[in-house]
């Protein structure tokens, strides 16, 4: 494993330690850690690995249990739900705020990953599909220029992967997701317009009818 640089360590333990558990390789859901295993490994001391633990502990991604250790979270039906109800509402303000920002350029490279999620659907890549789909999510949250948003969502979507909740979903439900996907977009880029076109009209409402009327004022009405 490859050794961690001695500059900033607590942040590298973190982002490292992060990516493994949440990759999928190594750990599987409710597997215990060995910190010193790790520390081991990794050639750093356990003081910026627990910085780490603790960190994704609030994150919800790990689960420290006195006198037994580390865990990875498990998965577990009745906390998917919940997670999924705070999922739908975070979602829900992220898609209202992304329709009022998104370009023509986010909208075809959504629409790109939509075409590589039916893609890999089409070949059986089931899991490759649903990192797309994740990444599709995830690229809508960022188009909503929150941080907020994004910093409660990206915990959401990193106890999803820390459980594999994927894994649990019925595969023949798959091709509704790759619509449902679509549509969102359709609505994204629709939200999108309609927004523009107000803010057109209401530039139309703040000038004199005259100045509307004057061929000489719409132009610099259009460059401004």
């Amino acid at each position: 494993m490859k050794k961690l640089r001695r500059s900033s360590l607590s942040e590298d333990a973190y982002t490292f330690v992060r990516a493994l558990f949440l990759k999928g390789d190594r750990y599987s859901p409710g597997d215990k850690i060995s910190v010193e295993e790790l520390s081991r490994e990794l050639g750093v001391s356990r003081t910026p690995l627990w910085g780490a633990i603790y960190r994704l502990e609030a994150e919800g991604i790990v689960e420290i249990v006195p006198r037994l250790g580390v865990y990875l979270v498990d998965y577990d039906p009745r906390k998917v739900i919940e997670i999924y109800v705070a999922r739908e509402a975070l979602e829900g303000v992220a898609a209202r705020l992304a329709a009022e920002r998104i370009t023509e350029r986010q909208i075809a490279a959504l629409q790109a990953n939509i075409d590589l999620q039916r893609a890999h659907l089409e070949q059986g890549e089931i899991d490759k599909y649903y990192a797309a789909a994740l990444d599709f999510h995830e690229e809508i949250v960022a188009i909503t220029g929150s941080k907020t948003i994004g910093r409660l969502l990206g915990s959401i979507f990193a106890q999803i992967k820390a459980m594999r909740v994927q894994r649990n979903y019925a595969p023949m439900r798959l091709p509704q997701s790759c619509d449902d996907h679509e549509r969102l977009l359709e609505t994204a880029e629709y939200e999108a317009r309609r927004h523009i076109r107000d803010l057109a009209d209401e530039i139309r409402r703040s000038l004199p009818e005259r100045a509307i009327s004057s061929p000489r004022a719409r132009s610099r009405a259009v460059v401004s």
